[in-house]
């Protein structure tokens, strides 16, 4: 009896999940994003808005109704090597009722044809630092704009753990931020942790009409394992890079 409970509620949740919209391939100059999660979507009308990061403007607005939701949406005439915010508002259509909600999502377009379209570069926040200890796991966290000073990045942390979660307040990163996990809070036997978030917002005053925007890039989740693997790759990358560089450095005096 139980078991078939739990088929149920895995069934119903499946039903009743919202649709939302994901990115199927990025080139240098388009972005393809479908529904996914429609099953029980008739069609849907949106509002899709496209903002550049770089010039900080609303770049293009396109509305469309009565959408199948097995129908891929594509928006060409964007310019290589740039950063867009994403702003999808849509009115999901079902056979007796109809639901209003909205999506965001951040996309770097590709340098060149070159590149793998499906290969799709969303993080714009990345793990920098990891320490663990006992009681306590540090976080540190930069971003792709921490360059730019007209882009503010906002990291919202999360550890998730057996019984409840640890949010250390929210902080705006300017080259650096840390985040500590204080596990000397939670009781003994509910120190069992197993999955970190970030949630990076993203704050730009858009020029066309002196509006500050915030838009919600793609978060990470994962665990401490997966943060220091990844902090392995970055670092690797990082000296990988520098040793060509020193070698082309080198050809170059040759």
């Amino acid at each position: 009896m139980k078991r078939i409970f739990l088929i149920f509620w895995t069934l119903f949740l499946g039903v009743n999940s919202i649709a939302k919209f994901q990115v199927a391939t990025v080139t240098d100059s388009s972005l393809v994003i479908k529904m996914v999660e429609a099953a029980n979507v008739t069609s849907f009308d949106i509002t899709v808005n496209i903002f550049d990061l770089a010039k900080q403007n609303l770049f293009r607005k396109t509305q469309l109704e009565h959408v199948t939701n097995d129908q891929l949406l594509a928006f060409d005439g964007l310019k290589p090597d740039t950063w867009f915010a994403i702003r999808i508002e849509y009115r999901l259509n079902f056979m007796d009722n109809s639901e209003i909600t909205k999506q965001e999502m951040v996309i770097k377009t590709k340098k060149s044809t070159r590149e793998d379209p499906k290969n799709i570069e969303q993080m714009v926040a990345h793990i920098d630092d990891l320490f663990v200890s006992k009681d306590s796991i540090y976080i540190g966290v930069a971003s792709v704009f921490k360059e730019i000073k007209k882009i503010s990045t906002v990291i919202v942390p999360e550890l998730r753990c057996e019984n409840r979660i640890l949010n250390p307040v929210s902080q705006q990163i300017i080259q650096h931020v840390s985040f500590h996990f204080d596990l000397s809070k939670l009781p003994k036997d509910e120190r069992k942790c197993n999955m970190i978030c970030m949630f990076p917002y993203l704050r730009v005053l858009i020029i066309d009409n002196g509006v500050t925007e915030t838009f919600r890039a793609q978060e990470w989740c994962g665990s401490v394992e997966e943060a220091r693997h990844l902090l392995i790759k970055s670092s690797n990358l990082q000296f990988s890079s520098l040793i060509i560089s020193i070698l082309l450095s080198l050809s170059i005096l040759v």
